[in-house]
């Protein structure tokens, strides 16, 4: 049986199971190389259904992720939601004779660069794309936030049949809703709450609005810049921004705003526009760092107090995430630190892309018999290969570059990191979401602190603030940071999660750790699930001690990560990175 799952929101999507794997997996921003590219996805459909020689008459079902029959379909549609309300702050504020831009002129602009035009006459009607692609009578809608809660469920929970776990999905809003609680039970999920509110993660888009920084895309930014605040002035920060978001009194797992805004709902109402202004005022005056520090800090204490919450009323001490709140790996950090939490893991790159997977596993589910075996899932390593278009790659750059094929590309890798080289490597199946784990990664000695500069000098072009992150041996994880308990059945394949730095290791992976708090959002790399990443980690291990690599995605500043070879020599040759590495290939500039 063959399903095609789909994801029409932000970075959309799709997905192809066969019974009952995942078989591929892409996003449609590796195509198009528009970042975060909305709409219906396809490019990836057609990418999906070549790779296996389909034709859409060979799916069985194809399944959607959301119930809307509308979608965005570039990313100026998204950010104009926001340019809306703040210029009808600047109006009530300073009239329409003020000659001065508007709260996000230059970031509108910004986002038009990055993003493009707008298609006229665009449809946005996702029923019209069906029928043109021939599946509307085949097709089939699950719910937003039940498409996040079955990405976790189905694809993390170790064991379905014999235990329970409490489900947490999170995000700016979906199907009317910004959050739900589910518990997922032998082999079903159970919604026990939900809440139309104006979430926490909704918080945090309008702040890095406010920020100057582009919503559904640079919050992590402002995660990153949270430590280097100082303490006290961001506990101040926290309070004014919970003022905007609490509990409800009779159901701690519903948000309500903490009634100060009683008529706010996922909505675009005018409660809700007060709301906006009234958060506007509150924190214009607060210093960047303050503010950035202030925000994460309400982010880590609701999210607290939700997981607790839902632990109490439920007795279930199993906690799986996802929705796109749960990017925020501090947070996350911080839940798998709870004394009551048994177990956590979330869902890989778990904004909307990932909407794709949880409407396959549902359909999946709804259509499994008893005798049918459960999903597996256990790589995010499902897109194109790297050597896909490697001949093509050949020709077409012969005069800019050579190609070299090695006998021992993993022998060789290591001791170009220990020359301190930054080895650009782009090897088998690209992953899915917004975490390169090793195959479309730039890696390099994550002991020399100088390396960062270097590595945002010759391509990444990063804030000075945000850290690097390292990959690990799995087996050499508990040498390097403090991991928690709850961790420890899965640990974190995904870099979905921080850890805190052990003190006699620090220095050894200082460049892949925050320089403030020295948290390291750390990929452990299983030799069984990574065999060729985890072989170059080992000998880089031999020759150093080092049981790590650092470990940043291969792209350029605001651009997509590289899809194949061709996207890898152009990114390479628009850059000043040391080697280039295609599967067992050596490249450098001539």
């Amino acid at each position: 049986m063959y399903i095609l799952g789909i994801n029409t929101g932000l970075n959309s999507s799709a997905v192809l199971m066969k019974d009952n794997k995942i078989v591929f997996a892409i996003q449609e921003e590796r195509i198009s190389r528009i970042k975060n590219q909305p709409g219906f996805p396809k490019l990836s459909i057609k990418a999906a259904l070549e790779k296996f020689n389909l034709s859409i008459d060979d799916i069985d079902k194809v399944v959607l992720g959301g119930k809307g029959s509308k979608m965005i379909e570039c990313r100026e549609d998204d950010i104009n939601k926001f340019h809306t309300r703040y210029n009808i702050i600047k109006k009530k504020w300073f009239g329409d004779e003020i000659d001065f831009p508007s709260f996000g002129t230059l970031l509108q602009k910004g986002i038009r660069r990055l993003a493009g035009k707008s298609p006229k006459g665009r449809k946005k009607v996702i029923e019209d794309y069906l029928k043109e692609a021939g599946i509307h009578e085949k097709h089939e809608r699950f719910e937003h936030h039940l498409c996040h809660a079955a990405c976790a469920y189905y694809g993390l929970a170790p064991r379905k049949d014999d235990d329970k776990y409490l489900v947490f999905s999170l995000d700016g809003g979906g199907d009317s809703k910004t959050s739900a609680v589910y518990i997922g039970e032998k082999g079903k999920l159970s919604e026990i709450a939900s809440s139309d509110s104006f979430s926490p993660a909704c918080i945090y888009a309008h702040v890095t609005y406010i920020m100057g920084f582009i919503p559904h895309e640079h919050e992590y930014k402002l995660m990153g810049l949270a430590p280097y605040a100082q303490k006290k002035y961001a506990e101040k920060a926290k309070d004014i921004l919970k003022d905007f978001v609490g509990f409800d009194k009779e159901n701690p797992l519903v948000f309500n705003n903490t009634g100060k805004y009683p008529d706010v709902r996922n909505s675009r109402g005018e409660a809700k526009q007060k709301l906006v202004e009234d958060l506007f005022k509150s924190v214009f005056t607060l210093r960047f760092d303050t503010l950035s520090a202030g925000l994460q800090l309400m982010a880590e204490d609701v999210a607290i107090e939700w997981v607790k919450a839902g632990i109490k009323k439920t007795g279930i001490k199993k906690v799986l995430l996802s929705g796109g709140f749960f990017m925020n790996v501090k947070a996350n950090k911080l839940i798998a630190e709870l004394p009551e939490v048994e177990f956590v893991s979330c869902f890989p790159s778990c904004g909307d892309e990932a909407n794709a997977f949880g409407a396959a596993f549902l359909g999946y589910e709804s259509a499994r018999g008893k005798d049918s075996p459960h999903i597996e899932f256990n790589t995010c390593c499902l897109g194109t290969e790297a050597s896909d278009d490697i001949e093509e790659a050949m020709k077409k750059y012969s005069n800019n570059v050579s190609f070299r094929k090695s006998s021992d590309i993993n022998e060789e890798i290591a001791e170009m990191l220990v020359a301190r080289k930054i080895v650009a490597r782009c090897s088998g199946k690209m992953e899915f979401g917004a975490r390169a784990l090793g195959n479309r990664s730039i890696i390099a000695s994550p002991d020399d602190l100088r390396i960062i500069n270097k590595i945002n000098a010759a391509i990444k072009k990063r804030d000075f603030w945000m850290p690097f992150a390292p990959a690990v041996m799995e087996d050499k994880l508990e040498t390097v940071v403090d991991v928690p308990d709850s961790l420890k059945e899965l640990y974190s394949p995904y870099m979905m999660f921080t850890f805190q730095a052990k003190n006699e290791m620090w220095d050894k992976v200082i460049a892949g750790i925050h320089q403030t708090d020295r948290t390291a959002r750390a990929q452990t790399v299983n030799p069984a699930t990574y065999p060729e990443f985890y072989d170059l980690i080992s000998k880089f291990y031999k020759k150093t001690g080092i049981p790590s690599v650092l470990n940043t995605s291969f792209n350029l500043h605001g651009f997509p990560i590289v899809m194949g070879a061709c996207d890898a020599v152009d990114v390479y040759l628009d850059s000043e990175l040391d080697v280039l590495v295609v599967d067992d290939y050596v490249i450098t500039r001539k």
